[in-house]
Formats: C-alpha cells, sequence, structure tokens
C-alpha cells in the first residue's frame, strides 16, 4: 500500500488513498478554515469504519437484514497521560435482529484488522528525501 500526503496551503493536510483524498485541518474554534476533522479523529473512524464493515459482511453471509445496526465508538481520555485509554464499541441491533447471532457478531468484530494493528503495530521506519 502507498499513500501521498500533500500540503496544499493554510490549515488544511491531504492525503491521497486509492485515487480518494482524505484531508484534515485545523478546527474552526481554533480560527480555522480547515476540515475541522483532526488525524485522531480518523485514527478512531478507521476502527468504527472496521467494525461496520466486518458487520456488514456477517449479516451478508447470513442473509440478515443489516439495515438499522449503528455502531457507536466511545474513548476515554486520560488528562495525566494526554492519551485515550479505553475504546468502546456499542453496537445497537434492530429488533429483528435474530438474538442468536448477537455473541458471534461481536466475535466477528473483534476480528477487526483495524484493531489487530493496534494490538500489534507494524515497524516505523522514517526517512527524509529530496524532490
Amino acid at each position: 500500500m502507498e499513500m501521498e500526503v500533500r500540503l496544499p496551503g493554510g490549515d488544511r493536510v491531504d492525503t491521497v488513498v486509492k485515487g480518494s483524498i482524505i484531508s484534515v485541518g485545523g478546527l474552526a474554534e481554533k480560527g480555522s478554515e480547515g476540515p475541522g476533522v483532526e488525524p485522531l479523529d480518523l485514527f478512531f473512524a478507521s476502527l468504527g469504519l472496521c467494525a461496520g464493515k466486518y458487520v456488514l459482511e456477517f449479516c451478508r453471509s447470513r442473509n440478515i437484514e443489516h439495515k438499522g445496526i449503528s455502531i457507536r465508538l466511545h474513548t476515554l481520555w486520560d488528562e495525566e497521560e494526554k492519551r485515550h485509554r479505553r475504546v468502546t464499541l456499542d453496537v445497537y441491533l434492530p429488533d429483528s435482529f435474530p438474538a442468536k447471532y448477537e455473541k458471534a457478531l461481536l466475535r466477528v468484530i473483534d476480528l477487526c484488522s483495524v484493531k489487530k494493528h493496534i494490538l500489534n503495530p507494524p515497524d516505523f521506519e522514517l526517512r527524509v528525501s529530496r524532490l
């Protein structure tokens, strides 16, 4: 996988991912004109999106209606350490979702590839190159 990160000006930072552009930037309440989404927001969003994809595939493979399912991600901030200490995913299921699949659904979400990369992170290498 390869991504390109660009600094187009102002407070905005873009990354090109598989032909799509994702932008982050400063917050409006801090006087910025940027999109207001910060990199850490996208980090946690990727966890929720990954869980959602696994839920979608779980439902499709069992011919279960997935419309109406939602996942809410909450984090617990540790002010002393200045980091998020816990991530909680709450899965909200419509009454029509078969109760017999609830535990299996949680096991599937636990397989999320983003979560796996957090728990077993890749090695990082930083380099400087000249244009």
